[in-house]
């Protein structure tokens, strides 16, 4: 179970998460892991943002569900219930004394709750079914000296185990596992819902998505489908935009019944693609680009 801890005060998020788990990685996202009842539930906590876009989003994407801090509305915290909308992600809940602009949004329904009461709801979520399709997303890779390629990354539905051999997306690069960790114990499985440590055959990756060899993603930089333009980005969408779903972020152009990237992206029919402006001194959130079905 994978959950995002927002706030546009890195403190704030930072004090939450260390009252469910501890600190297991850092980067531009920080987990936190709470091992109880014997469910694993993983915290992410985007370290640098508000200062970068990017990790607000990579976080959205490996999200089950969203705690959302607020203190006081501010624009960053405008722009977070935009990308939360924006994304659909509609499992979370807030704690606020703020009032917030919630109307017509996905966070209509998130629940308003305490800090204990949140806390205590974190620990009863359950981890999600994981029969379906494999879709896992990898936010590291690094070299280990007499163990080689490693990966770390979240499975988002199905499982991954010893042997399989999968396909990275948008590289195409054909891997094997060899070996799997979690929670810094050795497996022969990881499901849905977990957080793995993957050692495997094959060349370098990056950021971005492991798949079955057969699957239903296209890959492609010319992308049909229809741009909305966000109503809270007052200003014209600009020439050069930067296009980001599942960990994967592409600088293009946009037009209303277009998508053109400079490098391929994998992606799905009727998947939302968020369309971003990461130098905007104001909301950064263009709108999003739904792929043609």
């Amino acid at each position: 179970m994978f959950i995002a801890v927002l706030s546009d005060n890195p403190e704030t998020r930072k004090q939450f998460c260390k009252l469910i788990g501890k600190e297991t990685g850092s980067g531009d996202i920080t987990f936190y892991s709470s091992n109880f009842q014997g469910i694993i539930r993983t915290l992410l906590e985007p370290t640098l943002y508000p200062d970068k876009l990017q990790p607000l989003l990579y976080s959205l994407s490996i999200a089950d569900y969203v705690v959302l801090l607020v203190d006081s509305l501010t624009p960053y915290t405008g722009e977070i219930i935009v990308a939360l909308d924006s994304l659909k992600k509609e499992k979370g809940f807030i704690l606020s004394q703020a009032e917030l602009p919630l109307k017509g949004t996905v966070l209509e329904n998130y629940e308003l709750l305490s800090q204990e009461e949140a806390k205590e709801k974190i620990l009863s979520l359950q981890n999600p079914e994981g029969n379906e399709e494999l879709l896992s997303l990898v936010d590291s890779y690094f070299q280990v000296k007499s163990v080689g390629n490693v990966i770390l990354g979240a499975v988002k539905s199905g499982s991954i185990k010893k042997r399989d051999k999968l396909l990275h997306l948008p590289s195409k690069t054909e891997i094997e596992i060899k070996s799997i960790q979690l929670n810094d114990k050795d497996v022969d499985e990881v499901t849905a819902g977990g957080r793995f440590g993957i050692c495997y055959k094959g060349d370098p990756i990056d950021r971005g998505i492991i798949a079955p060899s057969s699957n239903s993603f296209t890959i492609s930089e010319k992308i049909p489908g229809t741009f909305t333009k966000s109503p809270f980005y007052k200003a014209e969408t600009p020439k050069k935009i930067h296009a980001y779903s599942n960990l994967q972020f592409m600088e293009g152009t946009v037009s209303e019944f277009e998508l053109t990237l400079e490098k391929p992206i994998a992606h799905k029919p009727g998947e939302r693609i968020l369309i971003t402006d990461p130098g905007s001194p104001k909301l950064r959130i263009c709108g999003v680009f739904e792929v043609k079905k």
